[in-house]
């Protein structure tokens, strides 16, 4: 090995795990309607796990389907996560109340904590959401 491709190498004791990125086709745009929620699989770990959209307006955001206090799952029943006026997201565990536009705990044991959140796109009327 030559010395120049020596120094392209980490150094002894430094190497870095490789984090794959993967989008994950969650649905179409127009399937979901204002203030609606969608949840879709992905793999960590070797696990499976939950997460879901939400659309708010013309945007969406994503979400990992667990709660900041205790990592249990949200959804009061398959795939409902609003609150009954549909202002927030709600545990149905804790009751605690997060904002559905950042994610953010706004009441209930982990206040000041916020959801972990995805990258979200909207390609050709398509949700595609990233996880790593």
């Amino acid at each position: 090995m030559s010395p120049a491709a020596a120094g392209d190498l980490p150094a002894a004791g430094c190497y870095s795990r490789a984090v794959a990125t993967r989008e994950i086709r969650v649905g179409r745009l127009a399937d979901l309607a204002d203030r609606q929620t969608a949840k879709f699989r992905f793999r960590e770990d070797g696990q499976s796990r939950e997460g879901f959209v939400i659309r708010i307006g013309d945007d969406v955001r994503a979400y990992r389907n667990e709660c900041r206090h205790i990592p249990m799952t949200m959804d009061w029943v398959e795939n409902r996560f609003l609150s009954r006026d549909g202002c927030y997201i709600q545990c149905a565990t804790h009751g605690a109340l997060y904002d559905p536009e950042s994610g953010h705990c706004v009441a209930g044991p982990p206040a000041g904590e916020s959801l972990r959140a995805f990258a979200v796109a909207v390609r050709d009327g398509e949700i595609f959401v990233r996880v790593a």
